[in-house]
């Protein structure tokens, strides 16, 4: 089981080699992976309308074909009315959070008279504001704030209009509740024009689908597609206002070395009761950033007082069945946890195994391994799923996109170091005794942790004082039992493991606290993270089954393998893994 890993300019193919059963070797035999939802020739429906708009515009990935874009970030020139003025950008930064109906707009532009004029605007759910900096107030950043209600729904409706929120608002209107993720194709059944409150007819050869705006009571949006099935143009009306976007020049915007196949407009126009409001460019793009956040600060909960709140789009599968309801064997008083454990990939997120097929915008070169490899920083585990991010201080945001896009250079699996906790996740095999327990660990974030082991006393003892000084990939870590729970407290970690993919680093004052709780042929696994140096507050993962696995070979783990590590001279690819 030897590998190695090349580190400094990463070639992806390498990274997938080296990933564990999950993707080394996934690529399909021709005719292995059964051909998701097809429409008919010449389609009309509604089904066949929304699969080509996502289809078309690269935002189903994986062989399953799911919506995986999440998150984006968007720059772009050209001016911005301020004050009834045209102003001409400087700069113009957009991150946005699918999942999150979030979105912060960082400009800064030049007036008619050569006056300087800058703002960041933050739409969060229902709440809205303006902040001097990002993430203003947020722990002990610095920065002020502006409470800006009665401006959600604007900045809603420039979200979920825009090229990549318009499908995914049209899909969720088909649904009871908002789903991320979903494949049009897989929704309900086809032949229909309207379905719940989305519904597409045709106007000079052309759909139109009209669709409710997510969190805006009374704005419809009625989007015209092109004949590939993106959208030229989308008009929100509501009550006496009409917003009208109009788009075009359709490519992907990513940077040249992290192409994935994922197009948005290149031009950009807003017009609010034909005013033009925003006339932009699309200068670049990147989109699959795990790390776009918009908290909201306490004054602006404290000033905006709402009433319910938006659904947090999910992503995640439903868990496998598990017997939770079988005996409990117990040992020395409390739930034993011995056995042979199995468990699904990261939060439920989607990991599938082999390529999607090659869709309308691809080239000759297009093949399903080659898909593959695209789709896989969208759909590799912890990346989107159910995980709710870490909040750093607002200082590291930018350092942990940065880590992120460069995942191939700084990624410490590519330095062959161990996982860490938690990104090692739960063990595979578990030994218990009355007064130990050990781990037996084979993968993890399907990218590394093969061989890993701890040794770690359950009667309640404290850390040892010698335990601040040591410097652990699994941490220095004691036990005790609350109830039927396990409860594992670690410390004394090295900081150069991460929390997982994505950039989620953390300092050696990292504290972990892991949760077992046995219910049957089920436990249930909990893990919270806390690192006041580059966290502004505990991070609590939801929690995570892990399966009894009754096939008497799953305990038997191979050692870690060789891991060498070598540089190739130029850069390859920026994508993540």
């Amino acid at each position: 089981m030897g590998f190695r890993r090349k580190i400094s300019w990463i070639a992806f193919g390498v990274v997938l080699a080296i990933g564990g059963p999950l993707t080394a070797g996934a690529q399909s035999p021709p005719g292995a992976v059964a051909e998701p939802y097809t429409p008919a020739p010449n389609a009309k429906d509604l089904k066949a309308v929304l699969f080509h708009w996502m289809w078309g515009t690269g935002m189903l990935k994986g062989h399953d074909e799911r919506d995986m874009v999440a998150s984006l970030e968007y720059q772009g020139k050209g001016t911005i009315q301020v004050d009834g003025q045209p102003c001409t950008l400087t700069k113009y930064r957009a991150s946005i959070n699918y999942q999150t109906f979030s979105q912060r707009i960082q400009y800064a532009c030049t007036r008619p008279n050569g006056q300087t004029y800058s703002n960041i605007e933050v739409v969060s759910g229902l709440y809205a504001w303006n902040e001097d900096t990002p993430g203003a107030e947020i722990g002990p950043t610095k920065g002020k704030t502006s409470p800006m209600p009665g401006t959600e729904q604007e900045r809603l409706i420039r979200l979920w209009a825009s090229p990549q929120g318009a499908p995914k608002a049209a899909v969720a209107g088909t649904t009871e509740t908002f789903w991320l993720g979903a494949n049009p194709g897989t929704l309900f059944e086809g032949g229909v024009a309207k379905v719940r409150q989305t519904s597409v007819s045709w106007e000079t050869g052309k759909p139109v689908v009209t669709f409710p705006i997510p969190g805006v009571p009374g704005a419809t949006a009625t989007a015209t597609l092109d004949a590939k099935y993106m959208a030229e143009r989308v008009v929100v009306t509501q009550g006496s206002t009409t917003t009208e976007f109009t788009y075009g020049d359709y490519q992907d915007w990513n940077n040249s070395l992290n192409k994935i196949g994922v197009f948005y407009a290149g031009k950009m126009v807003e017009r609010r009761n034909g005013a033009v409001v925003r006339d932009l460019t699309t200068e670049v793009t990147e989109t699959g950033d795990v790390y776009v956040v918009a908290p909201v600060p306490a004054s602006v909960k404290t000033a905006i007082k709402v009433t319910g709140q938006l659904p947090r789009g999910v992503f995640a599968k439903a868990e496998p069945p598990v017997n939770k309801s079988a005996p409990t064997p117990r040992l020395a008083g409390h739930p034993d946890l011995t056995g042979n454990w199995s468990y699904t990939d990261w939060i439920g997120n989607y990991m599938t195994g082999g390529g999607r097929r090659c869709g309308p915008t691809q080239g000759a070169d297009c093949s399903r391994q080659t898909n593959q490899t695209e789709d896989f920083e969208l759909y590799s585990p912890s990346r989107f799923g159910n995980l709710n991010r870490p909040l750093y201080k607002p200082e590291h945001w930018d350092k942990v996109q940065q880590l992120d896009m460069w995942t191939n250079k700084y990624d410490p699996v590519m330095t062959c170091q161990p996982l860490g906790i938690p990104r090692q996740g739960p063990p595979r095999r578990i030994y218990q005794s009355d007064r130990d327990i050990t781990f037996l660990y084979f993968g993890g974030d399907a990218g590394g942790g093969y061989g890993e082991y701890r040794v770690i006393p359950t009667d309640g003892r404290p850390h040892n004082a010698e335990a601040a000084f040591d410097i652990t990939y699994l941490g220095n870590t004691v036990g005790r039992w609350e109830g039927d729970t396990l409860v594992l407290d670690s410390v004394a970690f090295i900081d150069t493991t991460w929390l997982g993919r994505g950039g989620f680093f953390h300092s050696d004052q990292m504290h972990v606290v892991e949760r077992f709780t046995r219910q049957g042929d089920a436990i249930l696994y909990d893990v919270t993270v806390e690192d006041p140096e580059v966290l502004v507050e505990p991070w609590v993962l939801p929690t995570r089954t892990i399966r009894r696995n009754t096939n008497p070979d799953a305990g038997l783990l191979r050692e870690r393998g060789n891991c060498e590590i070598y540089e190739d001279g130029a850069a390859v690819t920026q994508i993540r893994h």
